[in-house]
Order: structure tokens, then sequence, then C-alpha cells
């Protein structure tokens, strides 16, 4: 089904903007229907300041827009630090197993559920959204299972604009259009949610903090010491058990 012909069939739909260049380039394409749009950007609590300064651009001239909390220091403060590592013992029933006052660490995926997904989509739920449009790419190596045109939990439609594109047409059509774009994608290659996130390793965050928010990058290290230890007997205890 044609983009002019599935937003014929919604009256609630919903734009997802993460702040990222795929989402903005989503929003872009989206101009002649933003008057039947509401776009929802959900703010983590610890979105980088380059993430907030580019929302706020876009939404001086967005008709419908609504800001969502995700306050993800207090879930780390509540469940602990997000790491690409989970060691037994600093999961929630290791901790009570071991009597360990240790700082527990979460897996990332279940960091970002609770911060971003989950109350994303319980206010599609909850102001009775029918269509949700996303920058999700087939190309991209993180992505949800619902391809465009599919239905999703609750009865909810998804379009996905930029479905087929890849990075280098979406950076040729914010380049064309004059978008504005978060600086960080001078050196990363993805958009991090979360300017305290000590996970997702592969991003090569550590870099860009270092550079431009060395009292940010110092928080984030002082954690990834706390992650470092915790592993570290694990790591040593597998490579016993693994036999030559």
């Amino acid at each position: 089904m044609g983009l002019i012909a599935t937003m014929a069939r919604h009256d609630r739909i919903a734009l997802q903007l993460s702040g990222g260049r795929d989402s903005i380039a989503c929003l872009y394409l989206m101009r002649p229907w933003l008057d039947r749009i509401t776009v929802y950007w959900l703010n983590t609590g610890a979105a980088f300041p380059e993430t907030v300064e580019v929302v706020k651009q876009l939404r001086a001239w967005v008709p419908h827009f609504v800001e969502i909390d995700g306050d993800q220091p207090g879930h780390v403060a509540r469940h602990g630090l997000p790491s690409d590592l989970v060691p037994s013992s600093r999961t929630p029933i290791g901790l009570m197993a071991t009597a360990s006052a240790g700082t527990a660490i979460q897996d990332r995926y279940e960091c970002c559920a609770n911060v971003i997904m989950l109350p994303l989509h319980q206010r599609m739920l909850d102001d009775g959204i029918t269509l949700i449009i996303r920058g999700q790419k087939n190309a991209d190596m993180l992505k949800s299972p619902i391809r465009s045109g599919e239905i999703g939990a609750g009865g909810i439609a998804y379009l996905f604009p930029i479905e087929d594109w890849d990075a280098a047409k979406v950076n040729g059509y914010l380049r064309a259009e004059k978008a504005p774009m978060p600086r960080f994608y001078q050196m990363l290659d993805g958009a991090p949610d979360c300017m305290t996130c000590t996970a997702y390793w592969e991003h090569g965050a550590a870099a860009y903090l270092k550079r431009y928010h060395p009292d940010a990058h110092a928080v984030v290290q002082a954690r990834l010491e706390i992650i470092k230890d915790a592993v570290a007997d694990h790591i040593a205890a597998f490579n016993v058990e693994v036999q030559p």
C-alpha cells in the first residue's frame, strides 16, 4: 500500500522521533502530512545536549509535539548499570544469593526496553494511535522484527518510509534539505540515546565523550570500571573451563 493510501486510512498517527538522522529524515519526508501527525520524542533524561538542541529546533515548526519522560537516571539507580556483559553475581538473584552489596548490572536491552520502548509504546496505546511512523531501515543492524505495512501489538499499523534506504541516502537527503543533525555523527555511526550509557561498546562513544563532554566521560569511565571488576572473575573462570 502506498504512502498516500496508508495515511488516508488513519486518523490517529504518531511519528516517533529519536533525534537521530533516520527519524529526522522521516520527519522531513512527512512534512506534507504534519497537520495530521503527532510527533513523539522520548527524552531519556540523559540525552546528549546535541540531541536536545536538534529536537528543540525541530519542534519549533512541528504543529503537534509530545515529549515523554523516560527517566534513565532513575531506572539505572533502581536496576543497575546497563552492560553488554552481565555477570550472574550482579543480577538481582545473584546479589541476593551472594548477599553482596555490589552494584547491580543489567542487560542493555532490558534498560532500553524499560526506559524507551515500553513507555513510548504505552503512550501510543494511551493516545489511541493506530499508525506509527518510524525511521527504521532494513540495513539497520538493530531493528524491530516488524516491517513496514505490518500490524503489531495492540493492533497498531507501522509505516517505515525509508525502509529501503541506506545510510548514504539518508545523509544525502538531509544535506539536500539542510536539516540539522547532532554533532556526534562526525565521529559515530549511530545515535546514542543516553550520554551516560555504559553499554553498546561497539559504538565507540567513549572517544566522543572524552573530546566533547569530559565530565560525562569521567562518570562513564568510573561506571565501566565497576563493570570491568564485576566481570573479571567470571571471565577468568570461563577461561579455565575452555579446554584446548
